[in-house]
């Protein structure tokens, strides 16, 4: 299967880089059709992928058919049992699939999954709520429209989508009272990246 750009995609390589400096096993959610869990492969010992959506679960097994370090589970992430310490996460991923869920109940969860030591990476979408998100978005209209084209277009995939319920004042004021010590920042492409490191002593060998 071919690989795209769109606005996601552009967060691809600066996630397998952090997950790379860790290596181990990698939790995608929402990872649709595989293709981060395809880039990520190559650098880590596991990459497992979850999506609820059955149709994008299926193109995923097809784009990775070939890579022996890759496993997908088809169902709702809020429902993956923990499992034990020594096969938690070393670094948790999830692209534009927060605001699919309960934001609260979802951080409790990628913070019980991931290992001490571990990393949780977000890219995602926050809703424009306030005078200062408005002007921010309005102003990088042409911006992004400039780097669409450089890129050749910014490619459909058929995902679900869905509109952010939360603004990133509201986003950062949860991920702060759940994970001590998060960054969320503000970046291109109207999306967000929070940054987590879970205390503890490392990765596992």
């Amino acid at each position: 299967m071919e690989t795209y750009w769109n606005h996601n995609t552009a967060f691809h390589d600066e996630l397998v880089a952090d997950a790379r400096l860790r290596g181990g096993r990698v939790l995608d959610i929402g990872c649709g059709d595989g293709l981060l869990l395809q880039r990520l492969a190559p650098f880590v010992q596991q990459t497992v992928g979850i999506d609820p959506d059955e149709t994008a679960i299926a193109r995923a097994r097809e784009r990775l058919s070939g890579v022996p370090n890759a496993a997908l589970v088809s169902g709702d992430f809020l429902q993956l049992p923990v499992p034990a310490e020594a096969e938690r996460y070393d670094t948790i991923t999830c692209v534009a699939a927060l605001h699919h869920m309960p934001l609260k109940e979802a951080l409790v969860q990628m913070r019980d999954l991931l290992a001490p030591g571990g990393r949780l990476l977000v890219v995602g979408l926050a809703a424009d709520k306030s005078l200062l998100d408005l002007a921010i978005a309005t102003a990088a209209v042409l911006p992004i429209r400039l780097m669409d084209r450089l890129h050749g277009g910014m490619q459909d995939i058929g995902v679900r989508i869905a509109e952010p319920k939360e603004s990133l004042r509201e986003i950062r004021q949860a991920a702060r009272e759940l994970l001590p010590g998060v960054t969320v920042r503000r970046r291109f492409y109207y999306r967000y990246v929070l940054a987590w490191e879970k205390p503890g002593d490392g990765q596992r060998k």
